[in-house]
C-alpha cells in the first residue's frame, strides 16, 4: 500500500471516530435525565376488603427537578400472592400531567395476608426510570372499644340492680344473686 493511500486511511478513521464520539456527545446532551419519585402510596399497609387508604401517586422530573409533562407511567402489582389489582388487572398505565404527577387511585388489595412491592417504570422520549414501592395487606383489626363500652354498660347495670335491692348490701341468710351479662365469649359478673 503507498503512503499515500495510507495517510489517508488513518485520516479517515481518525476522523470518522471524532463524529461518532462528537455524535454520542450530542446524544447524551439532549437526555433529559428522566427521575421517579414515590410521592404517595409506598410503605401503606391496606384492610383487606376495601379500596386503598390512599391514591398512589409518582412524581417525573427531569435532570433539573422540573415536572415532565406527558410521561407514561406503569404500576405493575404481583400476578400472585398478597398482592391487588387495578380495575380487575395487575398493572395500569397512566400519564403525568403538567405538574409531572401521575395519581391511580383505583387500586385494590386482593385477599392475601402479606407485604409486596409494586414496581413503577416511567418513560418518556425513550428513557426509563424505575422504583419500587412496597404495600402491606392485612386483615382489618378488631376494636375493643365496643366491649370496653359494653362492660362499662354492663357494670352499670349491675350497681342499679344492686341499689335496687336495698343498697347494694345482702342479707348474710340469704345468698346473693349477682347478675351476669355475656357477650361473644366472655361475660361480666357485679361485684361480689
Amino acid at each position: 500500500m503507498s503512503r499515500n493511500l495510507q495517510t489517508f486511511l488513518d485520516r479517515f478513521v481518525a476522523t470518522l471516530l471524532c463524529l461518532v464520539f462528537i455524535a454520542q456527545f450530542a446524544v447524551a446532551q439532549s437526555a433529559i435525565g428522566l427521575r421517579l419519585q414515590i410521592v404517595q402510596g409506598d410503605r401503606i399497609e391496606n384492610v383487606i376488603g376495601r379500596n386503598a387508604k390512599m391514591p398512589i401517586t409518582v412524581r417525573v422530573t427531569d435532570r433539573n427537578n422540573r415536572p415532565v409533562n406527558g410521561a407514561t407511567v406503569v404500576l405493575t402489582a404481583p400476578d400472585k400472592g398478597a398482592s391487588g389489582d387495578f380495575d380487575g388487572q395487575n398493572s395500569f398505565r397512566v400519564m403525568t400531567n403538567e405538574d409531572g404527577l401521575a395519581v391511580v387511585r383505583n387500586y385494590r388489595p386482593n385477599s392475601i395476608e402479606g407485604r409486596y412491592p409494586i414496581l413503577v417504570q416511567a418513560e418518556y422520549l425513550g428513557e426509563l426510570a424505575t422504583g419500587i414501592l412496597v404495600q402491606t395487606n392485612a386483615v382489618a383489626k378488631k376494636s375493643h372499644g365496643k366491649m370496653i363500652a359494653i362492660a362499662a354498660a354492663a357494670g352499670g347495670a349491675v350497681g342499679i340492680a344492686m341499689a335496687a335491692r336495698g343498697g347494694g348490701g345482702s342479707n348474710p341468710t340469704t345468698p346473693a344473686t349477682l347478675p351476669t351479662i355475656s357477650f361473644g365469649g366472655a361475660s361480666v359478673t357485679g361485684p361480689k
